[in-house]
């Protein structure tokens, strides 16, 4: 995706509508593609951690070098046909919601970054088998909702918002039991506040993934669906 695919301006309206279109999808189509690149990552890396294999670090750092330069390409694409084929409705809410979702995925792979990178300073497989059991649980449910956030933005699933919702807030009271445990369980103020950072970092992927959802309905409909703050 470069300046240089410009169609030529001799090229018949109907050619120059075709290759707009295909490069449209194709700057959608890199979106998904690091959002998966993120989605396909999760497991992986959170057994890892769990596990204490700090060779999950170097993993996560590749994932998010291959998700920002994804993201860059998105960027520039996305930013060149904005400003040279004046997309307008449908079309011009679609690559608003994908320059918006942008941030979204560079956070959420930064963030699954910072996860692997606690095993630096802190060992799961101390933690007492409850809070380990959370902590997973944590884990697997903020990876579905982002998941499913970015199936609902690739099928344009424009109803699928407020029940992300609903599970991002199942995720919130999952990371909020964590804490309380943590505090009746965990001796080391260092080690609660790791499982502190991590609690957040996991809330915030899943309300990246329920921003896929809520872009998608906006791109269907030109509505902002309300969520939870």
């Amino acid at each position: 995706m470069s300046e240089e695919r410009l169609p030529p301006l001799h090229q018949p309206k109907q050619l120059i509508r075709v290759e707009y279109q295909e490069r449209l999808d194709g700057v959608d189509d890199e979106l998904v593609g690091a959002a998966l690149v993120i989605a396909e990552s999760f497991p992986r890396i959170t057994r890892s951690f769990l596990a204490g294999d700090r060779g999950c670090v170097e993993d996560a750092r590749s994932m998010a070098v291959d998700v920002d330069e994804r993201c860059r390409r998105v960027e520039d694409e996305g930013f060149l046909l904005l400003a040279r084929e004046a997309p307008v409705s449908g079309d011009l809410r679609r690559l608003v919601a994908i320059l918006r979702l942008v941030w979204a995925v560079e956070r959420s792979a930064a963030l699954l970054r910072h996860v692997a990178e606690t095993t630096e300073r802190f060992d799961a497989r101390l933690l007492p088998l409850q809070v380990r059991q959370q902590v997973e649980e944590l884990a697997a449910r903020a990876a579905e909702v982002f998941r499913q956030g970015v199936d609902a933005w690739r099928l344009r699933d424009g109803l699928a918002v407020a029940e992300l919702d609903r599970r991002d807030a199942q995720v919130d009271v999952i990371a909020q039991g964590l804490m309380t445990r943590s505090e009746q369980q965990v001796d080391s103020p260092a080690d609660l506040l790791m499982l502190g950072l991590l609690a957040r970092y996991f809330e915030r992927i899943a309300d990246h993934g329920v921003a896929f959802a809520q872009h998608g309905t906006f791109a269907v409909t030109g509505e902002r669906s309300p969520v939870r703050r």
